[in-house]
């Protein structure tokens, strides 16, 4: 399905816009990224934009929020049903937290496996830090993880200042951008992840070939065993040591 198409239905709906809606259709398809998630449906807007672009390469979309989401007018599920998008999309009301159907989905004798990952959902340390882990073990190699709302914080909220469940955070925690904070010391500080900021998003990719300690400590091994026994043939300039331990340790 065109952008424009969907651009007509759902703008000026909360909370995306169609530069943001562009970006993250155009990247879907530059990508070829046909298995999405996403963990905040919401209105259904980002939904529908994700929809759209997996409509052009036979993907789909997996949304969840929580069942509260369908009390919203629109829902999720009128947009999919004035955008067409219905069969390309399956939304998930959990009744508490994305983080239990999370929990089913990696529980289930054949766990499904993701291209891209987007978290608009939990806006917290502990329930954006803790979907972080759980995504990672459903993201396949090479995947994507878009984090929405770097900036965001308790305190900038007029929705959610006052909220009773923000009482008992300390005022560092609500002056804290928190989805900030996961993006800075868990997806960045994580070896496995090409990560990068873009605005208010934070973009990261999964290494194509993920090495544990264990082989980087082999590795290691191998090549200095190797630049050990290196000796150059007599009257020649020989073969430079760093290139063949560039070439011993290559991912």
């Amino acid at each position: 399905m065109k952008i424009d198409q969907v651009t007509t239905i759902v703008d000026g709906l909360p909370h995306m816009r169609k530069p943001a809606g562009t970006r993250i259709y155009d990247h879907v398809l530059e990508h070829h990224l046909r298995r999405v998630l996403e963990l905040g449906t919401y209105y259904g807007v980002s939904t529908c934009y994700l929809g759209a672009a997996v409509d052009e390469i036979d993907g789909h979309v997996t949304t969840i929020d929580r069942r509260i989401a369908l009390d919203l007018e629109p829902n999720v599920n009128d947009l999919l049903e004035r955008t067409g998008l219905t069969d390309r999309v399956t939304p998930i009301f959990a009744e508490n937290s994305f983080t239990w159907e999370l929990k089913r989905m990696l529980e289930s004798a054949d766990p499904p496996e993701f291209d891209f990952v987007f978290l608009d959902a939990g806006h917290t340390w502990d329930v954006t830090g803790f979907a972080f882990f759980l995504v990672d073990r459903l993201l396949r190699p090479g995947g994507w993880l878009l984090f929405d709302d770097l900036n965001w914080s308790v305190t900038k909220s007029r929705s959610v200042s006052a909220a009773p469940w923000t009482e008992a955070m300390s005022q560092e925690e609500r002056d804290s951008c928190q989805i900030e904070a996961v993006f800075d010391v868990l997806v960045t500080g994580d070896e496995r992840y090409d990560c990068r900021r873009e605005g208010n998003w934070g973009w990261a990719q999964k290494a194509q070939v993920v090495w544990s300690r264990q082989l980087r400590r082999k590795a290691e091994e191998v090549r200095l065993r190797a630049l050990s026994r290196w000796r150059p043939a007599s009257g020649s300039r020989g073969t430079q040591p760093e290139r063949l331990g560039q070439l011993v340790t290559r991912d």
